[in-house]
C-alpha cells in the first residue's frame, strides 16, 4: 500500500474501467469516490483500509497517470 492506502497504480490503472478513468482523469486531485476505491481495491485483491477516509491520489500516482493516458471511449 501506498501513504495514502492505495495499492500500487501500476495494478490497477490500466484495467480500470473508463469510467472511472474519466471520473479521475477529470480531476486527479480530487478525493476518490467510494465506486471508484471499490474498484481500485477489487482490481488489486485487497480490502480497503476500515478507516480510509478521504482518498486521493499522490503526486507520484498523477504523474503515472499523466504518462498512461490513452484515449478513452
Amino acid at each position: 500500500m501506498n501513504s495514502n492506502g492505495l495499492p500500487p497504480i501500476e495494478r490497477w490503472w490500466p484495467p480500470l474501467d473508463v469510467t472511472f478513468k474519466h471520473e479521475i482523469l477529470a480531476d486527479l486531485a480530487a478525493q476518490l469516490s467510494p465506486a471508484a476505491l471499490a474498484a481500485v481495491y477489487a482490481l488489486a485483491g485487497t480490502a480497503p483500509p476500515a478507516d480510509s477516509g478521504v482518498v486521493r491520489l499522490s503526486s507520484g500516482e498523477q504523474s503515472y497517470i499523466r504518462t498512461q493516458v490513452e484515449a478513452v471511449d
